[in-house]
């Protein structure tokens, strides 16, 4: 099952499930939103992703029942397991959005008449995240073939990680910008896009759908408590 939806209910999604991580208190409602950010992966084509991010979040799941919301050790305290479990389900419902075509987000803001301010950002956002993770992958390559990365030295391994992504981030980001601006991402004239942008009737149904689940999971979170 591959359904594509348009940018514009995508964006909904993430919206809708960073209002609800932010509120969500009860454990059981937190993981039912996980298996229907879950579902809702899965039926746009994201299966092997789907399955990254429960076995993530699986972890730390286990991790926060074995610590009885102790933590475990001063290294990972309770609040630490309950944060990035949220933040994993946001990265779960923004999942669609990274990685789209650059051209099909601009589209869609050209079409809504979104201010550039709001639109240039979250597209050069939208081509970032990606690309850094590349950049991720070839620099822990880098490592290995060095035999850098070493579980008995962690502060220099993170050392060794991290200074090279940050200078290699700044760079991709003038490159990224400097690329965009000479295709003409800032030209007030009209942008087309090769994928037809039209809010269909699977893009209304899912709306109805995020917001009437969104709805329920408030009204459980005010009986639950």
């Amino acid at each position: 099952m591959d359904i594509k939806f348009d940018f514009r209910t995508k964006l909904l999604v993430i919206v809708l499930t960073m209002s609800l991580v932010a509120v969500l208190t009860s454990d059981i409602l937190i993981y039912t939103l996980l298996g229907v950010l879950s579902v809702y992966l899965v039926i746009q084509g994201f299966g092997r992703q789907t399955i990254q991010y429960l076995l993530i979040c699986g972890g730390f799941i286990v991790l926060r029942f074995l610590s009885d919301g102790q933590g475990i050790t001063i290294l990972m305290p309770d609040m630490f397991l309950f944060m990035v479990l949220r933040i994993l389900m946001m990265v779960m419902a923004a999942q669609p959005v990274m990685g789209m075509p650059p051209g099909e987000v601009v589209a869609v803001f050209k079409k809504i008449h979104a201010p550039d301010g709001i639109a240039l950002p979250v597209t050069f956002m939208l081509r970032f995240f990606p690309t850094v993770r590349s950049e991720f992958s070839d620099v822990f390559a880098a490592l290995r073939l060095r035999k850098l990365l070493s579980w008995k030295h962690p502060l220099e391994a993170m050392e060794y990680t991290i200074t090279p992504i940050i200078f290699r981030s700044s760079r991709m980001a003038e490159e990224l910008a400097a690329s965009a601006e000479s295709r003409g991402i800032s030209n007030p004239g009209k942008h087309t896009c090769r994928r037809k942008i039209a809010f269909q009737k699977r893009d209304w149904m899912m709306c109805v759908i995020a917001v009437c689940v969104t709805a329920l999971y408030f009204v459980l979170e005010r009986t639950v408590t």
